[in-house]
């Protein structure tokens, strides 16, 4: 047969124990249940750590920043230099210029001067041919011994020189 009180489908209701308390004692009534241990929270679980992915990321470009911030600076300040000494020169090239440009000019007044003076050079030669053809005339009259021939070449030659 089974325990009654192991089976509640049985029809007789549990025996309750006589709980009645004999004087001078105390009821002491067993705790039954297991003692609980005492309430440790769960330790923590470290932080991740955080990835610096982004603060490394961060330090190239201000590194790389930072470098072509002095390149460029270094190259302003040497073109700065350079268009010093480039405006020298163009100062002195264009006081040669100048120089070269007055020279020019006084070259094509010597020329223009040359070539008058060719000019008058040559009609003086053909007015001297003239005259040289009429002393050749006086000449060959004298050498005629042709009095007459003479004197007129010799009135030529005056007209002509």
């Amino acid at each position: 047969m089974t325990n009654p009180a192991l089976n509640p489908a049985s029809d007789h209701a549990p025996v309750q124990p006589d709980t009645a308390v004999l004087p001078g004692y105390e009821v002491v009534t067993p705790d039954l249940t297991p003692p609980q241990p005492e309430f440790v929270p769960a330790p923590v679980p470290p932080a991740p750590k955080q990835s610096r992915t982004g603060v490394v990321v961060l330090a190239i470009v201000a590194v790389l920043l930072l470098g072509a911030a002095g390149a460029f600076g270094a190259l302003y300040f040497v073109e700065k230099g350079d268009k010093a000494a480039l405006t020298e020169q163009l100062e002195n090239k264009d006081g040669e210029l100048t120089t070269l440009k007055q020279k020019v000019t006084d070259a094509e007044a010597v020329s223009a001067k040359a070539v008058e003076d060719k000019v008058k050079a040559e009609n003086s030669a053909k007015t001297m041919e003239a005259c040289r053809e009429a002393s050749r005339a006086v000449r060959d009259a004298g050498m005629a011994q042709d009095q007459e021939a003479v004197m007129k070449s010799l009135f030529e030659m005056m007209a002509k020189c």
